[in-house]
């Protein structure tokens, strides 16, 4: 027990000038400590994000791809436009 707690609590280096990698040290600290205390991640909203954006971009590649050109298909990208809105909630 006590060899698990010293290798884990060995000091991470990270470069100070750089945001990014500060931030990605205090996530992985972050998560090690929840995880360590029984916690189990939830990726439920994470993934909802993920199939929102999936539906919003398959209604943008048809909007952009439609067989008709602009004054044909107006009614069409209309509900592309209007119906957007709702997938952004």
């Amino acid at each position: 027990m006590q060899e698990t707690k010293d290798a884990s609590s060995k000091p991470k280096k990270v470069n100070l000038s750089d945001h990014s990698s500060i931030r990605h040290l205090l996530d992985e600290s972050v998560s090690e400590i929840v995880k360590s205390r029984g916690y189990v991640e939830d990726t439920k909203l994470s993934n909802l994000k993920l199939l929102i954006g999936t539906i919003v971009i398959t209604i943008a590649l048809f909007a952009q791809f439609y067989k008709k050109k602009f004054p044909e298909n107006h009614n069409f990208l209309i509900g592309c436009i209007t119906s957007y809105p709702f997938y952004i909630l």
